[in-house]
């Protein structure tokens, strides 16, 4: 299956493709460094790397903050080409330490009772695949529980979900041209 990686920049209202190629980091500390270097005046600058129909991660760098980072599945992408990139979005340093799904972000409703007033049963239970900081795009306008949301009901097209996260943060055209 076909990698698809493309660095978009702020520049004002605008967002711009940068010529950076992800595969020359090998860890996120460097894929950061890359990004700062394509970044206008301290604006945000996105790297998006998918694996075709199986998952996807977005890598946010805003001037000298640390890198912020999210991963659709986390378990397949350590397997990938990127796994060693992506692991601190498990707080890992080595992508054959995930020996389990990542648990999901606490949810407010999480320890509710069914609508019933019955606690959900285990098989009810679903632990999420995704890992990493699920609001690094809230101020664009994409929060959390939206990212969450997607990616929960789109597991099998994360090219949906990029295109629908595109469509809100303004970039849409510009990753689909890229692809």
């Amino acid at each position: 299956m076909a990698y698809f990686t493309a660095v978009i920049a702020r520049a004002g209202l605008t967002w711009k493709a940068r010529d950076v190629e992800v595969d020359d980091a090998s860890t996120l500390d460097e894929l950061a460094d890359l990004l700062r270097g394509v970044a206008v005046n301290d604006e945000p600058v996105i790297a998006v790397v998918e694996h075709e129909d199986e998952w996807f991660a977005v890598v946010r760098v805003d001037g000298d903050e640390l890198p912020r980072l999210f991963v659709s599945d986390l378990g397949a992408a350590s397997t990938s080409h990127y796994g060693e990139l992506l692991a601190p979005a498990a707080d890992v340093d080595d992508p054959e330490d995930l020996d389990a799904v990542p648990a999901a972000e606490e949810d407010d409703d999480a320890d509710e009772d069914d609508e019933d007033g019955t606690p959900p049963e285990d098989d009810e239970i679903v632990l999420a695949v995704w890992a990493g900081e699920t609001d690094l795009l809230e101020d664009l306008g994409v929060p959390g529980r939206t990212l969450r949301k997607l990616v929960e009901d789109n597991a099998d097209d994360p090219g949906a979900v990029l295109a629908e996260v595109g469509e809100t943060v303004g970039f849409a055209d510009l990753l689909e041209a890229l692809r």
